[in-house]
């Protein structure tokens, strides 16, 4: 029989065949009642009928390797960015505290998710360009892909003895992960992956919504039964999503760009709940949702206006607003970073020169 635990056959037939692991664990359940077996042997079983080859020993898993739903994995990645901690309230009306961070290895990134004691325990120790080992995390599924969620059961490891941890980019390579420089003059259109180097020139709106903490969608309140519901995942504990709507400028043209969550709460440099209290004075006085989130940006947040950042996203196109870049991230100007850009580009326009001549 497979040396390997029945976490680690579960997790391989999700990775090999793309089944839920609430599909699988239902079969597994059946096999073991109809064979008379442990669920062990059934989930060999299974794995048998489905052509997987079990792999023993410690999975060394990527980024790339992750699907919702697997557990006992363990990640060796490293610290890309990390967001101040933030309150929510619980079902019992306690706070609670929630904290993300942003991880990748050779194979991508994923979000890293403290939940209150947690955050206390981690947080603080863990700064960007930090390797760890994250051992038994929740693997789900994000607004932005994957996300590993730490429980009551997962360990992080600083700088571990790991032959991942070779394969893994230094900090300054990876700043612009998978994204290339355009000009906005260029942009026509569905582009994906792209990065814009610009000054905020208008500011739009600002709104907070409570959002599901695994999808990161609106949920609604039900007042019978004090619970807020996501459509997707049921009764949750909402957390605090913010969105920034803003004008950027690079000098050849100019574009609306949408920012969502931790990233827009940091450009703003305020907390979701900071942010929000501003927005419902103004609606109790009178105003609407919009009017408020619009007077709230233009008022409150003036000090954005001229400022140059990097963002970086996909650009859309919006029925009534034209062309749009849905922002994934944003960051400040690394002077060294740009005198390469300018280097390399220099570099290629001379060699176009010398291959016409």
């Amino acid at each position: 029989m497979s040396g390997l635990t029945k976490e680690q056959i579960v997790n391989q037939i999700i990775r090999q065949r793309g089944l839920s692991k609430a599909e699988i664990e239902k079969r597994i359940a059946e096999i073991a009642k109809r064979e008379g077996i442990s669920e062990h042997a059934a989930a060999v079983m299974l794995a048998e009928e489905l052509g997987v080859k079990l792999t023993e020993g410690e999975e060394l898993l990527h980024v790339a390797d992750l699907v919702p739903g697997m557990t006992g994995v363990n990640i060796v990645a490293r610290v890309l960015r990390k967001f101040p901690p933030r309150e929510y309230t619980k079902k019992d009306g306690s706070k609670g505290r929630v904290a993300n961070l942003i991880v990748y290895d050779s194979t991508g990134q994923a979000r890293l998710v403290l939940w209150d004691a947690l955050v206390s325990k981690y947080y603080d120790e863990l700064s960007p360009g930090d390797v760890i080992k994250i051992i038994d995390p929740s693997v789900r599924e994000g607004m932005k892909g994957v996300e590993l969620h730490a429980n009551f059961r997962t360990r992080i490891i600083k700088n571990p003895e790991d032959p991942r941890v070779e394969e893994i980019p230094p900090l300054e390579e990876v700043r612009s992960y998978s994204y290339r420089r355009v000009k906005i003059k260029d942009l026509q259109g569905g582009e994906r992956f792209v990065e814009i180097r610009g000054t905020v020139a208008k500011l739009y709106r600002v709104l907070v919504y409570d959002a599901c903490p695994e999808c990161r969608r609106k949920v609604d309140y039900d007042p019978a039964t004090n619970t807020w519901l996501c459509p997707e995942h049921g009764e949750v504990e909402p957390v605090k999503m913010v969105v920034l709507d803003f004008g950027l400028d690079d000098s050849t043209g100019y574009i609306r760009v949408t920012l969502f969550g931790d990233d827009a709460a940091e450009l703003l440099g305020e907390s979701p709940e900071e942010i929000e209290a501003k927005i419902e004075e103004l609606v109790e006085g009178g105003l609407t949702v919009k009017e408020a989130g619009r007077k709230v940006a233009e008022e409150d947040y003036y000090t954005l206006l001229g400022r140059e950042i990097i963002v970086r996203g996909s650009v859309v196109e919006d029925k009534f607003l034209g062309t749009l870049l849905k922002a994934r991230s944003w960051e400040e100007i690394n002077e060294r970073r740009e005198i390469e850009l300018a280097r390399r580009e220099l570099y290629g326009a001379i060699k176009s020169l010398e291959g016409g001549e």
